[in-house]
């Protein structure tokens, strides 16, 4: 049951003088390499998970200053994490680090005890836990250009255009998985209701790949290796859904109420549970996906489990145990809530109280977005120019994603700051009874969505047919579909130089046009799409696959190059180019 606040309080100042501490050294773990996690073990108060005389999560708080080249200087959060032998009890407190800069880092570690000190913000904040072994060094290699993943690339983030970037690396375009969002419902997880056993990607885990309980977790890591075979570069997944939809996936010990409750405990954290989260995660960033990591769901008993929908202690401690679990990662991005705007809505005020929270929490900057439902161009306008906020998270459903998708941009542009447009929720119209309801008619996608968001400076995360169901990936309509989404995303990534392009659909006249559904029977015509960096590069998708119509490139002054790409089968088609010259 959840403890009255005021009542641990009391409880931990009368406690505090007999926590109960260790002296051994610290432990590093991990390949001393840039962008490579390293992992920092601290002999810290023994403690168990479920305390609450102090509680390990909220009344101690484990903080640690890295400063290396170049006067660089993070402070990191750390938890509280059982024993070596991965229980839930014992001494082990850690943190996780990554070196963005070959070279000496030091760091300083600090443990300070008092009602709540964790989800402070103060560096000063409650008493300090006197504790040798605190501090150290060590010397990090420089990057190394043939890791796995991301590790060589480096962190994914926000550099003021309309794509992310790799701090050591290229732009990036997103081609992702929506469905299920209740990824983490796995059966492999400790004390996890089982929704998804992933069972017929067991056969695509391979040896070497890690794994937990001889073989639990191979059903999972095998859907994230046959996602990366398809070129899927990021998953939508919920981190707590308690009275949400799945009603499956939470951080907190249990038992809880997963219909949402007052009364539940959402200040003890299940620390086997999340150690094989993290195992996950790892996995996928090696595997070139990025996380995108949801942290609250559309449903009203969903947004009010903590705090009643505030930024209470419940919320700042879920939000500072996932930044310091999983913020080393390096390509991620925080959802602060999907569809925030329904049900009970947070409002641009909450949201964000929010967004400045995890942004004073988090070392790295990691970008930080939201989801909406109804008009996105009109739902997300309060983050427009807000620095708080760094990609964007739309829900269209039927709407005219490429009508939307340049409305955002240019919107974003005039605030002064180019938000990267992604469109995680959209529907082709099939007929089918609500708008929402997705269809995975991979033919229509290609034609209506994918082309139409990408050539607008858009990108794509697909949610699938079977929404929470989803258990096996490898149905052929979903294989075409991301084999049509990858020849969008290949052609782009290797023959455009895109961060510099922008939407210009004005300079295309007299193209055929496609009709294509937005719901109840109405239509709007699809025209052909233009992407262009002006006087040298134009890119123009024709959704009917005729060579119709005119393109202005009078800019250029010389000679061009005409080429014809075809999105079936992602190559272009030999003899169809003519060269030309330009008059100006």
């Amino acid at each position: 049951m959840r403890k009255d606040i005021e009542l641990v309080y009391l409880a931990v100042a009368i406690m505090m003088s007999s926590v109960s501490v260790a002296s051994a050294k610290p432990t590093l773990k991990g390949k001393l390499t840039v962008w490579h996690p390293v992992t920092i073990i601290f002999a810290g108060p023994e403690a168990s998970e479920t305390d609450s005389s102090p509680n390990p999560f909220f009344d101690i708080r484990l903080e640690v200053v890295f400063s290396g080249p170049g006067n660089r200087k993070y402070v990191v959060p750390g938890f509280f994490d059982g024993d070596e032998q991965r229980g839930s009890q014992g001494r082990v407190w850690r943190v996780r680090f990554v070196p963005d800069k070959a070279g000496q880092w030091q760091y300083k570690a600090s443990f300070r005890i008092g009602p709540g000190v964790a989800i402070q913000l103060a560096s000063e904040a409650g008493e300090l836990l006197e504790l040798p072994h605190l501090s150290g060094s060590f010397n990090a290699s420089p990057r190394d250009p043939k890791a796995l993943g991301f590790l060589k690339w480096g962190r994914l983030g926000y550099v003021c255009k309309h794509y992310l970037k790799f701090q050591d690396g290229p732009y990036w375009i997103r081609g992702g998985v929506d469905s299920p969002e209740n990824f983490l419902a796995y059966d492999g997880f400790v004390r996890t209701l089982p929704k998804h056993k992933f069972a017929d990607h067991v056969s695509d885990w391979r040896a070497g790949d890690p794994d937990w309980g001889n073989g639990k977790g191979r059903g999972i890591i095998g859907a994230l290796n046959y996602l990366a075979s398809q070129h899927v570069n990021s998953i939508y997944f919920i981190t707590m859904n308690i009275g949400g939809d799945g009603q499956d996936v939470w951080p907190w010990t249990s038992p809880l109420d997963a219909k949402g409750n007052p009364n539940n405990d959402n200040l003890h954290f299940d620390t086997g549970k999340l150690r094989q989260w993290e195992i996950v995660f790892a996995h996928a960033q090696r595997l070139d996906i990025s996380l995108h990591v949801v942290l609250n769901e559309a449903e009203k008993a969903n947004k009010q489990e903590l705090d009643n929908g505030e930024l209470g202690p419940e919320r700042k401690l879920y939000y500072r145990e996932m930044v310091a679990r999983f913020g080393h990662h390096l390509a991620l991005q925080w959802n602060l809530c999907e569809e925030y705007n329904i049900a009970f809505d947070y409002g641009p005020d909450r949201i964000r109280d929010f967004a400045e929270y995890i942004r004073a929490l988090d070392p790295y900057d990691h970008p930080i977005t939201v989801h909406n439902a109804g008009n996105p161009v009109e739902a997300l306008r309060f983050t427009y120019g807000d620095t708080r906020f760094d990609v964007t998270s739309i829900q269209c459903n039927q709407q005219p994603i490429h009508k939307v998708t340049e409305a955002i941009y240019r919107d974003t542009e005039k605030a002064g700051r180019p938000l990267p447009i992604s469109l995680d929720e959209f529907t082709v119209d099939r007929g089918q009874r609500a708008s929402f309801l997705p269809v995975d008619h991979a033919e229509g996608h290609r034609r209506e969505k994918i082309w139409p968001t990408y050539f607008p400076g858009g990108m794509v995360e697909f949610i699938l047919e079977d929404l929470l169901a989803v258990d096996n990936f490898k149905k052929p309509e979903l294989e075409k579909l991301r084999q049509y989404v990858w020849h969008a995303r290949h052609f782009i990534e290797e023959h455009l130089p895109y961060w510099e392009m922008e939407p210009a659909d004005e300079l295309a006249q007299g193209g055929d046009v496609l009709p294509i559904g937005i719901g109840n029977g109405r239509t709007i015509p699809l025209r052909p799409q233009v992407f262009a960096k002006r006087g040298e590069v134009y890119a123009i998708y024709l959704p009917t696959c005729s060579q119709t119509g005119t393109l202005d490139i009078s800019d250029p002054n010389g000679f061009a190059k005409q080429r014809w790409f075809n999105p079936r089968i992602g190559k272009f088609e030999p003899g169809l180019f003519t060269r030309y010259i330009a008059n100006r």
